[in-house]
């Protein structure tokens, strides 16, 4: 079965007397304790969360062995890819080493704000323009070991590649080694994408978002959806890693049901 993991939530779990500020330090290390007290496999953290991180704090993490195998939100809307943002390579460049400190060898490319196409830019200038950001991604990929997923957001979160459909007509045009694709049921359920998709483009997805169609935990409400989700998996032979991705009310309580009921259907 897939290997299960979990997304580093806010602090509201950090025990009292951390300090009344939360610090990305402090987040990573206590978030990562609550997802695996709660029986998951990996962790997920967002690229800032890293970025926030000095360089000491990084050096004590890696010297500790602490590993965050996927990150996601990697680029902060500031740094426009359609735009050619300035700075933006340098950020990548920085982004891929830090990542790579923590063991990261898989990151997420969802940053809706980041690959917004603009009002006056056509579909064509738009996929040539995301095609060149890939391929210096690519160098930094290769560098540091790192896969670059890219995630398909529903219409009403961004405006260019809203589906794992058109996700994998991208992956497979622009043909870069570290380059390859993510499903996320949420955003799948929102498109009405059909779960045979997911058979379709098996020989390039390599990482999966799971929550349920109301954006909760998997289990809250809708669980044959999810169901289906994880056998159309199980068609597709995929056998890599599934995060829990969603809005927790009570973080202890629901990933640890969420876990269960994975663990269960797949």
């Amino acid at each position: 079965m897939p290997r299960l993991g979990c997304c580093i939530p806010g602090g509201s779990f950090m025990p009292q007397g951390v300090g009344s500020v939360e610090n990305s330090f402090d987040v990573l290390k206590f978030g990562a304790k609550a997802v695996y007290d709660c029986g998951y496999d990996y962790l997920e953290a967002t690229v800032g969360s890293i970025m926030a991180l000095e360089p000491e704090e990084i050096d004590k993490l890696s010297s500790e062995g602490f590993k965050i195998e996927v990150c996601n939100s990697f680029i902060p809307p500031k740094y426009s890819i359609m735009n050619r943002a300035s700075g933006l390579e340098e950020y990548v460049c920085e982004a891929m080493r830090r990542m790579h400190l923590l063991g990261c060898d898989t990151v997420v490319l969802g940053s809706g704000g980041a690959r917004k196409v603009p009002d006056n830019m056509d579909t064509s200038e738009a996929e040539s323009i995301f095609g060149e950001f890939l391929l210096m991604c690519n160098k930094y990929c290769e560098k540091y070991s790192i896969t670059l997923v890219l995630e398909p957001l529903n219409y009403k979160e961004c405006n260019f590649f809203n589906t794992v459909s058109h996700g994998a007509r991208l992956v497979k045009r622009y043909d870069i080694k570290n380059v390859k694709l993510l499903a996320d049921a949420y955003h799948m359920s929102v498109e009405k994408e059909p779960l045979s998709t997911l058979c379709d483009v098996s020989d390039i997805l390599c990482h999966v978002h799971v929550a349920d169609p109301e954006r909760r935990y998997p289990g809250y409400k809708d669980k044959e959806y999810i169901k289906a989700v994880a056998e159309a998996l199980k068609s597709a032979g995929y056998n890599k890693r599934v995060t829990v991705e969603c809005g927790f009310e009570d973080f202890k309580t629901e990933a640890v049901l969420a876990e269960r009921f994975l663990r269960e259907i797949f």
